[in-house]
């Protein structure tokens, strides 16, 4: 979670992607004088934003550029944050009966100071001991036992028990004391000195990721919700769902999770699955005005037979022209028709990023560079390979993925319907006007297609 992945520096000698995937990452060709492309044919697509007037059919593209200038993102509202702490505390456990110290035990005292700021606690947050954090940019992730309030003493705890063996002088009997649960969280601890050192020096803000899941909400099922933010004094410490099946990258590079290596993607019934999951996801950010900028395998997480997109450090909200009919602009609460956004600067993992984000020199569209994303994960879904390096045609992969995307899957060996192969490439498309709207997207053939669930494939699990 979190992860920022770097890709400055790129070699100029690309991996050749007409190798079969089980080859192209493991040999870099020396020279690829037959695979170069002419990089203006980029330049010609992004400068087709300039003559749209001419263009006989509308597009929705059109509809931001007639809604009025381009425009910085709202600010999201303040942040709502408690009072944490963090100590020791007694927990038992109902099954065992067991009584043990947990340590570092993270709750919420809300206004109270003082040690008995923790009899007004009905939950609170046990690391899992046996469990290693898990680093990320400002900190790093925990996983947690979720405890609850006991309102029995210790002594009742073991009132059915005449084994004297678990008196324990460590322990007062009216000491305040945990259950624990088969629950589990995850919380990302913030750093407060990590977090002024990168204060706008780096595109994922901790204070705006709360802020944008405040926004966003918590209830729909593709799209992770906060649960609760505790400041502790020294860490910001943003309580999470925890999600055990992993993240979709895991599962996307697993030999194991290959149906074969004549066919290493996703079946594309069950990719179908997945990938309705995600359009839904990014279905209620669109319909809350927010551009999450950074989708990625990595960023999906799987528990069960559901998908869940996370890490909203990168969000932004979409501007729009705002209600009152003056020149300002709002958030989508507060506005009509929906603006371009000024580059906001490069940011995001670079094998997934749309070509203007990377380009970062023309408005762009909040939508159209979250839908890019999603073309990106389908790509690597369906191939079983990874995708380009940087988003540019001097990359030799993304040439062929935006290019000659039907060559490109003939020399891997890749069979796709004909419908998957149309939906990639208009999602998979440069300029951002033409590109597929995610209604579009719903509204595809291949779409209309039957889906499997993961727990009725058996060759994908």
């Amino acid at each position: 979670m979190g992860n920022y992945v770097n890709m400055e520096g790129v070699e100029a000698i690309m991996t050749d992607p007409l190798e079969s995937p089980s080859t192209s990452t493991s040999r870099i060709e020396s020279g690829m004088e037959g695979m170069r492309v002419d990089p203006s044919i980029f330049d010609q697509a992004m400068e087709s934003l300039a003559i749209h007037a001419d263009r006989p059919q509308k597009r929705p593209f059109d509809d931001l550029r007639d809604a009025g200038p381009p425009a910085d993102p709202p600010s999201f509202p303040q942040h709502r944050m408690q009072r944490g702490r963090r100590a020791d505390v007694c927990v038992c456990n109902p099954e065992t009966r067991d009584v043990g110290r947990a340590k570092n035990v993270l709750f919420c005292v809300g206004d109270g100071a003082g040690e008995e700021a923790i009899y007004n606690v009905s939950r609170a947050y046990w690391p899992v001991p046996a469990k290693k954090t898990m680093k990320t940019i400002m900190g790093h992730v925990e996983i947690c036992h979720v405890l609850t309030r006991k309102i029995r003493s210790k002594k009742d705890c073991y009132e059915s028990d005449s084994d004297d063996s678990h008196d324990d002088d460590s322990f007062e009997d009216d000491e305040i004391m945990f259950d624990l649960t088969s629950d589990l969280v995850a919380i990302k601890v913030c750093y407060t000195q990590r977090m002024s050192r990168y204060r706008n020096r780096h595109a994922e803000n901790p204070l705006t990721e709360v802020s944008a899941m405040q926004v966003i909400g918590k209830d729909h099922p593709n799209v992770v919700g906060c649960l609760e933010v505790l400041f502790d004094g020294a860490n910001l410490n943003v309580v999470l769902p925890y999600y055990g099946g992993g993240d979709l990258f895991e599962q996307l590079t697993d030999p194991q999770h290959r149906v074969s290596q004549r066919d290493p993607g996703i079946p594309e019934a069950q990719a179908r699955f997945w990938f309705r999951q995600l359009i839904n996801g990014v279905a209620h950010l669109q319909a809350k005005g927010v551009s999450h900028r950074d989708i990625s395998p990595e960023n999906v997480m799987l528990d069960g037979t559901t998908l869940v997109i996370i890490d909203m450090g990168m969000c932004i909200q979409i501007p729009y022209s705002h209600a009152n009919g003056t020149t300002e602009t709002a958030d989508r609460a507060n506005g009509t028709d929906r603006r371009l956004i000024k580059p906001q600067g490069t940011c995001g993992k670079n094998p997934y990023m749309s070509p203007e984000i990377f380009l970062n020199k023309d408005p762009f569209d909040g939508h159209a560079v979250d839908i890019w994303t999603l073309g990106t994960i389908l790509f690597c879904m369906l191939t079983g390979n990874t995708s380009y390096q940087i988003p540019h045609p001097t990359d030799a992969q993304f040439y062929w993925m935006t290019e000659g995307l039907p060559n490109l899957l003939d020399q891997w060996g890749v069979v796709l319907s004909p419908e998957g192969q149309d939906l990639l490439k208009r999602i998979l498309t440069v300029d951002p006007r033409e590109r597929s709207t995610l209604e579009e997207i719903q509204n595809h053939p291949w779409m209309q297609n039957v889906d499997v669930p993961l727990d009725m494939a058996p060759d994908w699990r």
